[in-house]
């Protein structure tokens, strides 16, 4: 290669190499090496045959069929070098036999795709399990249960928390979907009043399950530049959830620490706690930690939510600027800490 042509390539932001018609590498810019390596060391490309270079048997078929079709040839291909990549090779065969293979990275995209994939799956899932409980008791009904006072009125009081199911499922993703798209709608207000509003409004039904709501006495002034619906999804949730997974007699406890710059708000209970192997996974989208949690005693599973609750609750927290931790030991309770940070004096 030319010392002009090298210079050209040294702009080229994709990767690239030049092999000769034995598949030997010649040339091999920058980014191409770091997605060969794991060092960045040229001497492992460079003079390597294209096999040895890159353990990928289908880019070698691709320069081949390139050369023979004398036409150009692109395909996705799996990069490993201590780091996976997906990249897309297009490869271009020379009159001299030698060829030009360009490497752009597809990594995040395929990522992507991968989640876009999953997370249709997971809602499908999660359709198909309270319409198929749905129809099931209707047709129950519809072949003359209806008659009998005592089963229908169990099975359509089941149904109505089915349809209760769906419709917080709905709510969910279409909040996912606009605050993933939207920014945060901000306003200046002073957080200590939202977070006793959520626990005077969570009140009653901790009441009702027996646990303690434990507040400051004060809390500092708090004020913050931030959606306020959106935080109030934040503590409504994580105040519901520690009541919901605390048994009869328990407690839940909010403290408040104000920083310089910051402030944190955890939120702690004495109930049934998480497996500690789960705790890496409860803000994925449609994990429940739940499936595997119950009270003692119980002989099924604990209601769960939509599976997206806490997915939502981290992408808001992050939304602004905030970070949210979870910490948990299974029979003794969980810790979530809140970090977000105060509006800078006007």
């Amino acid at each position: 290669m030319s010392k002009r042509l090298e210079q050209l390539a040294l702009l080229v932001p994709d990767g690239l190499l030049r092999v000769n018609d034995n598949n030997k590498i010649l040339y091999a810019n920058e980014t191409a090496i770091g997605f060969l390596t794991a060092d960045g060391n040229a001497k492992r490309v460079v003079g390597r045959s294209l096999l040895e270079a890159t353990h990928q048997r289908a880019l070698v078929e691709l320069v081949e069929s390139a050369r023979a079709t004398k036409s150009p040839q692109e395909a996705e291909v799996r990069l490993v070098n201590g780091k996976e990549r997906f990249v897309k090779a297009r490869v271009l065969g020379l009159s001299s036999g030698e060829a030009m293979i360009l490497f752009s990275d597809q990594t995040e995209l395929s990522r992507l795709r991968t989640v876009r994939t999953e997370f249709v799956i997971n809602v499908s899932h999660e359709l198909r399990t309270p319409l198929a409980s749905i129809r099931a008791m209707a047709e129950t009904l519809q072949d003359g249960a209806l008659n009998d006072p005592e089963v229908s009125e169990k099975f359509l009081g089941n149904i109505v928390r089915e349809v209760d199911r769906l419709v917080r499922l709905s709510e969910d993703l279409t909040f996912l979907a606009r605050s993933e798209t939207l920014a945060p709608a901000r306003e200046r207000f002073d957080l200590s009043d939202l977070l006793y509003d959520m626990a005077e409004r969570l009140a009653t039904y901790a009441a009702r399950r027996k646990v303690k709501i434990i507040l400051p006495e004060a809390i500092p002034t708090l004020e913050i530049e931030a959606d306020r619906s959106e935080l109030e999804q934040v503590f409504f949730n994580l105040l519901d959830n520690a009541i919901k997974y605390t048994p009869s007699g328990g407690s839940v406890e909010m403290t408040v620490v104000r920083e310089k710059t910051s402030l944190t708000v955890t939120v702690s209970d004495t109930g049934i706690g998480i497996l500690k192997e789960d705790l890496p996974r409860i803000f994925e989208r449609f994990w429940r930690a739940d499936r595997a949690r119950k009270f003692p005693g119980e002989a099924g599973t604990a209601t769960g939510g939509t599976g997206l609750g806490l997915s939502i609750v981290k992408h808001i927290v992050e939304a602004h600027e905030g970070t949210i931790v979870a910490d948990s030991e299974l029979g003794r309770g969980s810790r979530f800490t809140v970090t977000l940070p105060l509006a800078k004096s006007l």
